[in-house]
């Protein structure tokens, strides 16, 4: 975990989902990196559960 919240802003970067650059010129907003978070919870959630439905066929 990164300090201070990070992780928040920095997991839509890291997933390539936006640039740093929009972080620092504002082109995103919050709400902007909160729905990407969002995205990315609900994907990996959808994988797990494609790979528990694998497991079990």
């Amino acid at each position: 975990m990164l300090p201070d919240g990070l992780d928040f802003l920095m997991r839509p970067i890291l997933a390539q989902m936006c640039r740093m650059e929009s972080l620092h010129d504002h082109t995103l907003s919050l709400a902007d990196f909160a729905l990407m978070n969002d995205a990315l919870d609900a994907r990996a959630e959808n994988e797990v559960r494609a790979h528990r439905a694998a497991e079990n066929q």
